[in-house]
Order: C-alpha cells, then sequence, then structure tokens
C-alpha cells in the first residue's frame, strides 16, 4: 500500500509540473502565469506527500527485512548498526531527499526554469529505487537496471501526461489541441519505451515464456502489458477525437476528458501490476558463478585477451548502447531536418559525430568493456579512449549548433526544445562548469582522484557505481575540449593563447600521471583487481605498468589532435580578424588606422619635447 501510495504521489507531483510547463501560460521571458504558479504550488504539495510517504515506506521496508516488529525495528541501537547496510532504505531516503528538494524549489517557483528543475529532481527521485530491486541481485544486472529505470520513467512520463492533459480538459484550456499534439510525440515515445522495457524486464526475470501463463509473476506480467495496451488505444482514440473531431469545442473536451479518464484508468492499473511485481519474488532461477572473483565482477571470466576477444567480440550494455543509439538517431535526424529546409551542414561534422559515437558504443560494448572490468592494463585504454579520444571527435560534431539551427523557436505557450537548450548553454551552472580551473579538477579527479585513492573499487562494486564512473570519463572529457577547440556556443569564449596554456599544464599532468603509475611499486587499485584476479593475469603490478604505458602512449595522441585543430583554429580567427578590419576600413577610409597613427605621435611628440629645468629657481 505505500509503495503503491508513494508512486501515486510521484506521479501526482510530475502531472502537475508538467501541467505548469505545457499546458498553463507562459509570460514573457519564461515567468508562470497565475495558473502556473497554481499549479507548481498543488506540485510542490504533492512533492511534499511524496516526501513523507518515502519515509514511512523506508520505515516498513527496514522493519521487514530484519523481520521485526516496527518499534524494535527502529530502535536507536538497530538503526546505527544496520540502516546504512539496507540497498532500500538508502535509495527510499535518497527519494525523500530529492523529492523534498523538488518541493521547496516548486513552491517558490516563479519562472518555468524553477519548474523545469523541480520536474528534474522528480524524474530522479523515480528512477533512484530501480538501482535496488530485483535487478541489482542477477548476473543480469546490467539489462534489468537499464530496462528497470527506463521503465520507470517511461511509466511515469506517460501517466504524468495523461494526468495534465485530463485536467487541463476538465478546466477548459484554450489551447489544448496544439499541446495535445505536441505532448501526444512524447506520450508515443514513453510507450514504446515501456513496451521495450517491460519485454526485456520479462526475458531477465522469466525462464522459458511459457512462464507467463504457468506462474503468478508471469499472470501479472500479461494483465501489465493488457493494461497498457488498452491505454495506448484509448490515447490514440482521444488524441484523434480532439485533432480530427467537429464537434463544439466544449463537446470536445468533455469527450476528449472521458476517453482519457479511460486511458488513465488502464494505465493505474498497469501501475498496480509494476507494484505487485515489485514486490513478487521473480520465478527466474538464479546462475551461480563458479569462483568468488566471478560472482564479484558479475560475469563468467573470458578468455585470455586476443585481438578478436578484446576488439571484436560483442558485450552488450544496454543503458550506453541505448545511450549511443539515440545519440547518433537524433544527430541525423537534425541533419536530414536541415537539409530538407535547404540549408547546409558540413559532412566533417556528421562524420566526427558519427566516428565519435560508433567509437563509444565499441568502447562500452564490445570486448573490450568485460576486459577493462578485470584487467588494469585494458581498463586504463578503455579510460583513454572516453575520457579523451571520444570526447575530441564528439565535440567537433558541434550538436548544439545542430539543434539550434534544426529546432523552431516556440510559438505558442510555455518553452519548447530550443528555449530550454538556449537557457542551458548560458546559465548559471554552464557557467561554473566552463571556468577552466572547475574543468580541470572535473576532468583529472578522474585520474588521481579515482585511481590513487580507494574510490575505484568502491565504484567498481556495483553496476551503478561502474556506469556513473564511465559517464563522468565521457562527460568532463567533452567538457574539457569543449572550452579548448569547441564550435558550439559556451557562456565564456578563453583567449587563444589561454587555451594554449590549458593544454600545456592538461598535458603535464596527464603524463605525471602515467610517471606515477608506471614508477607504481604496488598494483593501483588493488583492492579490486586483487579480489577479481582472472588466471591469465599473473602479475597485477606487471599489469599496472601496462595500464601507465597505455595512459602514456594513448593520450599523447588526441593532445596531438587537439594542438593541431587548436593552431588551425586560431589561424582561422586571425584571417577572419583580418578581413573585419579590411572591410571596416574600406567603410570608413581607415578611421581607425588614422586614430591610432595619431596617437603614435602624440606619444612621440613628448617624447622629444624638451624637459623643463631643474632648478626651482628657474621653473620659478
Amino acid at each position: 500500500m505505500l509503495r503503491s501510495l508513494t508512486a501515486a504521489a510521484g506521479v501526482v507531483t510530475v502531472a502537475l509540473l508538467v501541467l505548469a510547463l505545457t499546458v498553463d501560460p507562459v509570460r514573457k521571458g519564461g515567468v508562470l502565469s497565475h495558473l502556473g504558479r497554481r499549479d507548481s504550488a498543488l506540485a510542490a504539495r504533492a512533492a511534499g506527500a511524496w516526501t513523507v510517504l518515502a519515509g514511512l515506506q523506508a520505515m516498513w521496508v527496514f522493519a521487514d527485512v530484519l523481520a521485526m516488529p516496527l518499534p524494535d525495528a527502529w530502535a536507536p541501537q538497530m538503526v546505527a548498526a544496520f540502516w546504512w547496510d539496507v540497498p532500500q532504505i538508502r535509495s527510499l531516503l535518497l527519494m525523500a531527499l530529492l523529492t523534498a528538494v523538488a518541493a521547496a524549489i516548486a513552491s517558490v517557483s516563479t519562472r518555468v526554469v524553477g519548474v523545469g528543475a523541480a520536474l528534474v529532481l522528480s524524474g530522479a527521485a523515480i528512477a533512484v529505487p530501480t538501482i535496488s530491486g530485483h535487478a541489482s541481485a542477477t548476473t543480469a544486472h546490467a539489462l534489468l537496471l537499464a530496462s528497470s529505470t527506463v521503465h520507470a520513467l517511461a511509466a511515469s512520463i506517460w501517466i504524468a501526461i495523461v494526468a495534465a492533459l485530463c485536467l487541463g480538459a476538465t478546466r477548459g484550456e484554450p489551447q489544448l489541441a496544439p499541446v495535445v499534439s505536441r505532448l501526444a510525440r512524447v506520450a508515443v515515445v514513453a510507450a514504446l519505451l515501456l513496451a521495450l522495457s517491460g519485454i526485456g524486464n520479462a526475458a531477465a526475470q522469466l525462464n522459458t515464456w511459457s512462464e507467463l501463463v504457468s506462474t503468478t509473476y508471469g499472470r501479472i506480467v500479461l494483465l501489465k502489458a493488457a493494461a497498457l495496451a488498452g491505454a495506448a488505444l484509448a490515447g490514440y482514440l482521444a488524441q484523434r477525437g480532439l485533432l480530427r473531431g467537429k464537434p463544439p469545442p466544449g463537446s470536445l473536451r468533455r469527450r476528449y476528458a472521458i476517453v482519457a479518464g479511460v486511458e488513465a484508468l488502464a494505465l493505474t492499473i498497469a501501475f498496480g501490476a509494476g507494484s505487485a511485481l515489485a514486490t513478487s519474488a521473480p520465478p527466474r532461477t538464479p546462475v551461480d558463478l563458479p569462483t568468488l572473483a566471478e560472482t564479484l565482477a558479475g560475469f563468467a571470466f573470458p578468455p585470455p585477451p586476443t585481438f578478436v576477444n578484446v576488439v571484436l567480440t560483442i558485450r552488450l550494455d544496454p543503458i550506453f548502447l541505448l545511450a549511443g543509439l539515440t545519440a547518433g538517431t537524433l544527430y541525423l535526424v537534425g541533419v536530414a531536418r536541415l537539409r530538407r529546409r535547404g540549408d547546409a551542414w558540413p559532412w566533417g561534422r556528421t562524420i566526427s559525430w558519427l566516428l565519435g559515437i560508433g567509437s563509444f558504443l565499441w568502447a562500452t560494448n564490445a570486448g573490450i568493456a568485460a576486459y577493462a572490468n578485470i584487467a588494469a592494463g585494458l581498463h586504463m585504454g578503455q579510460h583513454m579512449a572516453l575520457t579523451m579520444l571520444i570526447p575530441i571527435l564528439l565535440v567537433m560534431g558541434a550538436p548544439a549548433t545542430l539543434a539550434l539551427r534544426a529546432l523552431r523557436p516556440r510559438s505558442g505557450v510555455g518553452w519548447g526544445p530550443r528555449e530550454w537548450l538556449v537557457y542551458v548553454l548560458h546559465c548559471p551552472v554552464a557557467v561554473v562548469l566552463t571556468n577552466p580551473l572547475v574543468v580541470m579538477v572535473l576532468y583529472f579527479a578522474g585520474l588521481y582522484g579515482l585511481y590513487l585513492s580507494g574510490l575505484f573499487g568502491t565504484l567498481m562494486g556495483s553496476h551503478v557505481g561502474h556506469v556513473a564512473m564511465q559517464t563522468h570519463f565521457v562527460l568532463s572529457g567533452y567538457l574539457f575540449y569543449w572550452i579548448l577547440i569547441g564550435i558550439d556556443p559556451r557562456p565564456r569564449l578563453l583567449p587563444y593563447w589561454q587555451r594554449f596554456m590549458l593544454l600545456v599544464i592538461s598535458s603535464a599532468l596527464h603524463g605525471f600521471f602515467a610517471v606515477i603509475i608506471m614508477m607504481s611499486e604496488v598494483p593501483v587499485a588493488a583492492e579490486w583487481f586483487s579480489a577479481v584476479q582472472p588466471p591469465w593475469v599473473t602479475d597485477l603490478l606487471q599489469d599496472t605498468v601496462l595500464g601507465g604505458q597505455a595512459a602514456w602512449a594513448i593520450g599523447e595522441f588526441p593532445l596531438l589532435i587537439v594542438a593541431i585543430a587548436l593552431a588551425v583554429q586560431w589561424g582561422r580567427s586571425d584571417e577572419r580578424d583580418a578581413r573585419r578590419m579590411d572591410r571596416q576600413a574600406d567603410r570608413d577610409g581607415g578611421q581607425e588606422l588614422a586614430s591610432y597613427n595619431a596617437y603614435l605621435a602624440q606619444l612621440h611628440e613628448r617624447d622629444i619635447r624638451p624637459a623643463p629645468p631643474s632648478d626651482p629657481e628657474v621653473r620659478r
């Protein structure tokens, strides 16, 4: 009951925030209207209830895990001894923290930016519990974590959109039809992601597809699938009736509210079935790995590394596979939109982006992804690719510039994707993140802070930590090369001499790190690599030395590419400045040069003017 109520509070919160962002009118400058502020305040109350329910759920889950009555479980000595050791408790308390912050932001927001921030925090709160459910306890954890997270977010987005549009229809919003047209596309994407992630969840939790009928878990899956299919059909009928119908507007809105209400009911049934699945034991028989080291790693050890095993073997990671394919598809869609409009887009940028996406997919879904988890030498090679080579290719693809040209400004109420992108590129957070000092700290924290401390072993101990670490590699690298050679707009353009100084400093710090690893007398991250040591790694210290050599050799090549690109950009910038000055001289007859020559003449006259007498009597 608490789980269902917590989920319902989350959906209501997201629905009200979506209503304030998309349906309610927005004034110039992104200022919320009266309706928007009211819905934002209601969302803050719903988020407050969400916080309380998440806390209560944490109390009951803790007592259930300890198999003790509630008062005994939450005695101070029991809490102090065990509460941090229960992953479900940590996720629920983190959910409560995120929702409390979202409630505070939504309660004081007067602009769409605050509502958007509350919506992002609410989405994060929805995704948090998925990392501590069935997915964390199986060898299929990579598939289950990806599918569970996508499933929870897609379901919440779909239900929230339906609820927001139902509220808008019952209140008689004047511009409901265009809002439905926009949000329907989002709902369709959410429905497709929900279906795909549901199939992935079922495949990972069932031994055979016949268990869909023969087990209680499978029958609940079928009930949820049927409810989602009915919701999709009702949503299609609701949209078609609103956009293509001919009755009077009031009757049209009432009809839409009724059909959308049926969709919301079907989604509620599906949501309840999902809550039942989350608390039911799946029928899949767990597969025990042969050794403790393989159990810690989460997969059976691959054979000794060869070119074929490392480079050509496929080992899919659903999270990074989905992220890479989505980024590549959206980029190609933007290029196609520009081409249809008759606008040009450099082929070099497209090739650079696709090469970056392809390299990213290889580094995270090829054989090297498995070897990098258990061998320091190959891990360092993957790290250098993720943090240096791949970000350079992605930055040269200029995705933000492409999006700004491909997206159309929003003509109606609210902000569209283009308005949000413009804000993100120039917001205060972007100003801080593009500060050279902050960029250097973030970039080299992935080297010195990770491998020269115990943080690496902590992150590698869970798939979530592993994903977070690799995500940091790519994003910190992208941020670093964005301020050096990026084409996309950013809050502050550094002078080229400062960029070259940053490149020189980074090259020195990178080389120093490689020397530290190569000269180390103890294996790097020994707490992890010694625990998951495969049979073909006979000497951990020698493997560490190989990792340092890889960092030295692979790291120098991308820095050379950046230096060449930076020199070319600097030269082209000087040429543009010279052409601009020539055009200005043609327009005003060389006024700037004449003024500068006059200034030099004044300095010359001052230098040759006789000095005043030094005798005070003569001066008097």
